[in-house]
């Protein structure tokens, strides 16, 4: 397989993945129907007899394959005719020749000289009646029609025998015409032998259809093929990004940590995923040690590019990791729109950010540090850390407000950030909304140091990164990196450790 090959199937196989969530509901949708479908059905029976067709024994008998596959077709054809259903329905009470039509097939064996004759019916024992009549009609009629053309035959020949026995000289003549209509007179006692009956239809035990488990299966195989078809030509129309160092290229950016994904079994995948994501982020925030030295309120805004990326998970795991690090910590929670920091640190305060951008619009350029203290809360007190005194603590968003955009976007967020930087903090983290359909972030952009971006793989299409990359074109704060939600990674003893993790797993990115 040629590189070009491989990274094709890795494609195909990412755009599966990503797509999983859509083919497992079609799946149960398509599988469900079928077998809903299925148990409401009523119940099917279908009971068969075959026809035997001799090659000799009557004038019909032919060696020739062509004559001899027209002669199976015809009967088939003439099994069902409505001349036969007729006289069938007349001896089968409740049943019309059109009734007949719509249960009773014919079908020539491919493997052998006989036409197999199939009915079907709620009633197992209706099933095996109507076979067995329309069949003995069938070859009833026909050894009637047989008969017929024999005794028209005869009586032909008996005329011309005795018009030619009147004249002379014809005894030649009248002996082959005797003959003949002796032959004659044999096949008519053997009309309609040269197609037999191979066994009477019987009651079948088990309905022929529905069959749910069956047909689950078959919608089952089905759906996932349509699935995965929808799932690349998904992929196809709108391409997804494969691996962070695309996303780093197109952005150009440096990739701080990437999130990975592990395969393996349920219980080692679970170990595996706390460890890896754990070591991503103690990455992270050893990434944003070298990138930004601890100082005394150093702000960094977190952001991403749509909505449900991660920022806020990010934003919440990179702070816990911080103030175990043993720096004074801050997060601040500024997407009013959607605030999610909140149920990540379980603080539940009445004053939040919009409290005190509203307050500073009211009292002036400076709030009261009793009032930014009342609002703040104490997730890790200070002394948590590993080393130093490194504490966590967490302003969250407030109130709701009707027009958030507009209150995030004027100059009192500057002022309160401002202000914040001079309190006692060597981080200030602040969680931000998306940039893309959003002047939020970029507005808040202008009052922070750096900017950190998260993004999640499975979330971007190629037309989110170019938007992406215009705005932050624009941007004049320093750009740190970007962080990777849905890298893959492959799993490693390293991660094992029996150490606590980092955060809960129960953590979703937000």
């Amino acid at each position: 397989m040629t590189p070009e090959e491989n990274v094709d199937v890795r494609r195909y196989l990412a755009a599966i993945g990503q797509s999983k969530r859509l083919i497992l509901l079609i799946l149960f949708l398509v599988t469900g129907t079928v077998v809903a479908i299925s148990l409401i059905l009523p119940d099917k029976y279908e009971a068969g007899t075959s026809i035997v067709i001799e090659e000799d024994g009557s004038a019909l008998g032919s060696t020739d394959p062509q004559t001899t596959v027209r002669r199976l077709n015809t009967t088939r054809e003439l099994i069902t005719s409505r001349t036969v259903l007729e006289q069938a329905a007349s001896k089968l009470p409740g049943e019309s020749a059109d009734s007949l039509e719509g249960s009773v097939t014919a079908e020539v064996n491919p493997d052998a000289d006989i036409v197999d004759v199939t009915a079907t019916s709620e009633d197992p024992r209706r099933a095996a009646a109507i076979a067995n009549t329309v069949t003995d009609t069938f070859l009833a009629e026909r050894a009637r029609d047989e008969v017929r053309r024999i005794t028209r035959a005869r009586q032909q020949l008996q005329d011309e025998l005795d018009r030619l026995e009147t004249l002379p000289g014809t005894q030649a003549q009248t002996a082959a015409l005797r003959d003949r209509i002796s032959q004659l007179s044999v096949q008519e006692l053997g009309a309609g032998t040269d197609m037999q009956v191979v066994g009477k239809a019987e009651p079948p035990s088990s309905p022929s259809s529905p069959r749910p488990f069956r047909n689950a299966v078959l919608a089952a195989f089905g759906a996932l093929f349509l699935g995965v078809l929808i799932a690349l030509g998904r992929d196809q129309l709108s391409p997804r990004l494969r691996n962070p160092r695309e996303l780093g290229r197109l952005l150009d950016l440096r990739v701080l940590a990437g999130v990975p994904y592990i395969r393996g079994s349920r219980r080692r995948a679970r170990r595996l995923m706390t460890g890896a994501e754990a070591e991503a982020y103690q990455t992270l925030r050893a990434a944003l040690e070298v990138s930004v030295p601890p100082e005394r309120g150093a702000t960094i805004l977190v952001t991403g590019a749509v909505h449900g990326e991660g920022k806020t998970t990010v934003t919440w795991r990179l702070g816990n990791g911080l103030a175990r690090a043993g720096h004074r910590t801050l997060l601040l929670s500024a997407d009013l729109r959607v605030p999610r920091l909140h149920m990540l640190a379980q603080s539940y305060g009445e004053i939040g950010v919009g409290d005190l951008l509203v307050a500073m619009d009211l009292e002036g350029d400076v709030l009261e540090p009793d009032l930014i203290r009342q609002a703040t809360f104490e997730v890790l007190p200070a002394g948590s850390g590993m080393r130093g005194e490194g504490c966590l603590h967490v302003i969250a968003t407030g109130a709701e407000y009707k027009d958030p955009g507009s209150l995030v976007s004027g100059p009192s967020m500057g002022m309160l950030l401002n202000q914040i930087k001079a309190l006692d903090y060597d981080y200030i983290l602040v969680d931000a909304p998306p940039l893309l359909g959003i002047a939020d972030s970029q507005v808040m952009a202008r009052h922070v140091d750096h900017i950190i971006l998260v993004n999640r793989l499975d979330r971007l299409s190629l037309d989110n990164v170019a938007g992406l990359r215009e705005i932050i074109d624009g941007l004049d704060t320093p750009i740190l990196g970007v962080v990777v939600i849905g890298a893959r990674g492959e799993a490693s003893p390293y991660y094992l450790s029996r150490r606590p993790p980092l955060l809960s797993e129960a953590e979703a990115p937000r």
